[in-house]
């Protein structure tokens, strides 16, 4: 619930090179009439992420008459857009994403927390600073910082967390905080939570490819 009370909803897209998105509604929540609330997801906006490399997030609204979002490029009206929500994103030139998996804010500290599980389809030419690495077996973490907690705001923050994977490999192209153990790397963050106290808690998808994900 968004400090103005509206209802702002994170979602991913799990494929390679798809979208984050949030929802923002029309209405604001009710916490006292539970009934009330029944049609939240009916009226708001569809946005989707464009990550600029300077650190910058831009929310691109999936609102159907704005430019490139027309019949001329065979969007006819708002359920055109709902029903091909990837290809408006790609239209409005969103940033395609190394699997956005999980999403989840904050309660603490109203930050936001992407993971990006894989890539191994990514090359060189198409990386960029929220994707910096080709062939990417190992996934990032993205922190998203919103302005004055405003999750309804249609600029943010970003930063990586972690580029995961084996730090002790230089091919990997890790990256963790100093304070991390020997044995305290992950790859392919996948599911996400945060406990009372703030505290960000990952779990991965390396599956039965661990060898493959660690590079021994």
């Amino acid at each position: 619930v968004n400090t103005d009370g509206r209802l702002v909803v994170y979602s991913g897209d799990d494929q390679r090179f798809e979208f984050l998105y949030k929802f923002v509604s029309r209405d604001k929540v009710d916490m006292n009439d539970r009934d009330a609330n029944r049609n939240l997801l009916d009226h708001g906006t569809l946005y989707a992420a464009r990550f600029a490399d300077d650190g910058n997030l831009h929310w691109l609204p999936l609102v159907h008459g704005q430019p490139a979002l027309d019949e001329a490029n065979g969007f006819h009206d708002q359920g055109d857009i709902m029903i091909e929500a990837r290809r408006a994103a790609s239209v409005l030139g969103a940033t395609p994403l190394d699997r956005p998996e999980d999403v989840e804010p904050n309660p603490v500290s109203g930050r936001v927390y992407v993971m990006l599980t894989n890539n191994a389809e990514r090359r060189s030419e198409n990386t960029d600073a929220v994707n910096p690495r080709a062939n990417n077996l190992w996934g990032q973490v993205v922190e998203l910082i919103t302005p004055d907690n405003d999750h309804a705001a249609e600029t943010a923050r970003w930063e990586l967390l972690v580029r995961a994977g084996d730090p002790r490999r230089s091919e990997v192209s890790a990256a963790w905080n100093p304070a991390t153990s020997t044995n305290g790397w992950f790859a392919c963050p996948d599911n996400c939570a945060i406990d009372p106290d703030g505290r960000l808690w990952v779990c991965t998808d390396q599956g039965s490819k661990w060898k493959q994900r660690s590079g021994t």
